[in-house]
């Protein structure tokens, strides 16, 4: 579900006081249903996750996110991105809004065939992509308008050696 699309609005009574009411509005992020006596503390507290890192060996540490799954910090052409790891993706991928960012002017138009179904989209090259420590020259990215988050995909993924141990991915450089 896109988060960012799917804006659920709630409105919320909560007692002030013993004689006043005050109407809140709340939006959801998460998709997740609240009572409206746990709204304010939803709002005021996020999950935190471990964040990833390298271990002393030079691998990468990726844990699990409580969606089931991996996110990681990196870069397209220097602007910061969290990307989705996205095995199931043929490229490493990037919604419009953010590939203008980015600095990408432009891509060849191709199909891609998504979670959502068929989509055109944008294919560019030479980009730089920073996945945690690791900096990969002359990626390709594929540019999609419907696409909500940065996806890393399997032109990128395909250039480490990748373990799965205790929620947590391991990334290995060199391949």
């Amino acid at each position: 579900m896109n988060a960012t699309r799917a804006l659920v609005a709630l409105m919320a009574c909560l007692a002030i006081g013993t004689s006043h009411a005050q109407q809140r509005e709340y939006i959801i992020y998460d998709g997740q249903s609240y009572p409206g006596d746990q709204l304010d503390v939803a709002a005021a507290s996020p999950v935190m996750i471990k964040p990833a890192q390298r271990l002393g060996n030079g691998d990468y540490s990726i844990p699990r996110a409580a969606d089931g799954h991996y996110y990681i910090a990196g870069a397209v052409n220097g602007f910061p991105v969290v990307f989705m790891v996205d095995t199931g993706a043929r490229f490493t991928t990037l919604p419009v809004k953010l590939a203008r960012n980015a600095g990408i002017r432009a891509g060849r138009a191709t199909s891609f065939d998504t979670a959502a179904g068929r989509e055109r989209g944008g294919i560019t090259a030479a980009n730089t992509v920073i996945v945690g420590p690791f900096a990969i020259e002359g990626a390709a990215i594929a540019v999609l308008e419907r696409l909500s988050a940065p996806l890393l995909g399997m032109d990128v993924l395909n250039r480490f050696q990748i373990a799965y141990s205790g929620g947590f991915m391991i990334l290995r450089g060199g391949r």
